[in-house]
């Protein structure tokens, strides 16, 4: 292979404005990502717009935000993380590669991923947990010890290095920063962690890596009775892009399978396909506002709503200042939404929300319950994006548009003479 790519990239970008940094996605097939893969080698690949200088960092992937029991999807996709505008909407862009990071975590110190660049995966297994964090620092961490009811995520650090969830408050200690579960499967319970309960058990995963544009974490998740039945199987994706705390995202991808006879979901409020509970501070009996796509506003206008979006954002406290005996408090405005996917089945958009900081796009309540004959499967795809400010200047329903028809730029591939 010669030194230069042997491709260019045409960007044509929206003359509307739309939000930055966002991330870009040019669909490649087989052959071109093959031929791009071999040019790369272990480099890392980046664009650079020919008419400006302007450096954009890059992501092969070939592992899809997505997965069936036996193994990931797949997709043929080169990502690009856009922090600033290019010079021009129309532009051309030559890929070039660099040496890749061979740094990795330092331990015993006070932060271990300080200077790894990128979305950085550390997989702790002794202790069942897999860190995650953003250009050296930390974002969340999945836990997933068989000593706890149900796999999950916590933290989620957003403005100011602080957490927008909160994990077992005093009132719902089944609540669990970003989890899944519900209350009645084939009559078995997996949602609140009491004696003689099922449990939701991380089998493998079959995605776990970082990169510059982003990381991946999809597991393999066996829900099973009290007895240990295997009630489903599901295949949880998560992907986390490397985007600043003033702006930041999570794609999932929930996939349910009854792979051991029919699945009953009954009809019950408790359960969630994420479930959120968000930092105290921000629910709606503090500081909080709770904001729907629709226009409605809190809990009593939006439960069991069905819309496109739901936001929490206040106020949060970043520190404590004493001037001349007297206590200053300095607060962060800051918010969590949730997108539901245009793809999406209506009990994937329809809210459970409560003033006091729990919040699902995808309760089975509303729809009667739900029921999986042997063999078929459902799936939901949503993003959380945190962010600074309230729904209006964190540019939550501009970030949800991005989110739900990606049009504001396309990518097309060039062979280069």
């Amino acid at each position: 292979m010669t030194k230069s790519a042997p491709f260019k990239l045409s960007l044509t970008m929206s003359a509307s404005p739309f939000p930055l940094p966002t991330v870009l996605r040019a669909e490649l097939d087989e052959r071109i990502y093959n031929e791009l893969g071999q040019w790369a080698g272990h480099a890392d690949i980046y664009a650079v717009e020919e008419s400006s200088g302007l450096e954009i960092a890059c992501q092969l992937n070939r592992t899809a935000n997505s997965a069936t029991p036996a193994e990931a999807r797949g997709e043929y996709a080169l990502y690009l993380l856009v922090k600033e505008a290019p010079a021009s909407l129309r532009t051309v862009l030559s890929l070039h590669k660099k040496e890749r990071s061979q740094l990795g975590p330092k331990d015993r110190q006070y932060n271990p991923w300080n200077g790894l660049p990128g979305v950085y995966l550390d997989h702790q297994e002794d202790s069942a947990r897999v860190i995650v964090s953003i250009e050296g620092q930390l974002f969340t961490r999945y836990l997933y010890s068989p000593m706890n009811g149900k796999p999950y995520y916590y933290p989620l650090i957003g403005p100011d290095g602080k957490t927008l969830i909160q994990d077992a408050p005093d009132d719902h200690l089944h609540h669990h920063g970003l989890w899944w579960g519900h209350d009645d499967v084939n009559g078995h319970k997996l949602y609140h962690e009491f004696r003689g309960e099922g449990r939701q058990i991380h089998r493998k995963f079959m995605a776990l890596f970082g990169g510059p544009v982003f990381g991946q974490l999809t597991s393999l998740i066996d829900w099973r009775s009290e007895d240990g039945e295997l009630l489903l199987q599901e295949a949880r994706s998560v992907r986390i892009f490397n985007l600043p705390p003033e702006s930041r995202y999570m794609d999932l991808t929930t996939e349910l399978y009854a792979v051991n006879g029919d699945v009953a979901f009954g009809d019950t409020k408790e359960g969630g396909f994420p479930f959120i509970r968000v930092n105290e501070q921000i629910n709606g009996h503090h500081t909080g506002t709770i904001t729907a796509a629709n226009g409605k506003v809190g809990e009593s206008e939006i439960f069991g709503s069905v819309t496109e979006w739901v936001d929490y954002s206040g106020r949060l406290l970043r520190s404590m200042k004493r001037e001349g005996g007297a206590i200053t408090k300095q607060y962060t405005a800051a918010g969590i939404s949730v997108f539901s996917h245009p793809e999406n089945e209506t009990c994937a958009s329809q809210w459970f929300v409560r003033d006091y900081g729990p919040f699902t796009p995808a309760n089975f309540h509303f729809c009667g319950g739900k029921m999986l004959e042997n063999g078929q499967s459902l799936s939901f795809k949503h993003r959380l994006y945190l962010h600074q400010g309230d729904v209006l200047s964190g540019q939550v329903a501009e970030r949800y548009r991005e989110y739900a028809d990606p049009q504001h730029a396309k990518l097309a591939v060039i062979v280069s003479s």
